[in-house]
């Protein structure tokens, strides 16, 4: 059962790499809406513009972070990051930090039971997405979209 398991996962890693086009991105979805697309590879962005367009930070994109909202988190909860993000702290940020680094993208800080969240490990692979239930975020990773179909109909930014 194991030896079919491996071969199920390996045949499905040769096809995301058939299909891949070299573009990583990853497709952050809060309250099962689409909320944003990140380049990762060069931390570009697109905010979709939804209701949750005022709760999403992009001011340290170029560091490849990112706040957006999650569904428990308060501002009682939020002073461990501004403890250690000064730049959380001066925006009075309340939200899920996200990092993208070495075309990755993991959960750096949020607030939920057991922080389950921020133990998924980085990803890269449309086939570990990232679920963060109690916050109602989920990350997806798209390797087969290219560079134009990047930019959608309805953007903020």
């Amino acid at each position: 059962m194991l030896l079919v398991g491996l071969a199920a996962l390996f045949v499905f890693k040769m096809i995301e790499k058939s299909q891949s086009t070299g573009n990583i991105y990853a497709k952050i979805f809060y309250q099962d809406e689409l909320i944003m697309v990140i380049d990762m590879k060069t931390y570009d962005y697109t905010v979709y513009n939804t209701q949750y367009k005022n709760q999403i930070d992009v001011g340290r994109a170029i560091e490849g972070i990112f706040y957006v909202p999650g569904a428990i988190m308060t501002e009682a909860e939020m002073q461990a990051l501004w403890d250690m993000d000064s730049y959380a702290s001066e925006h009075e940020i309340v939200g899920i930090k996200l990092l993208v680094q070495d075309e990755k993208i993991e959960v750096d800080y949020q607030v939920s039971p057991r922080d389950l969240c921020e133990l998924q490990p980085p990803t890269n692979s449309s086939l570990v997405p990232i679920v963060c239930l109690p916050n109602k975020l989920v990350i997806n990773v798209i390797t087969n979209m290219t560079s134009d179909q990047f930019i959608p109909d309805a953007i903020l930014e």
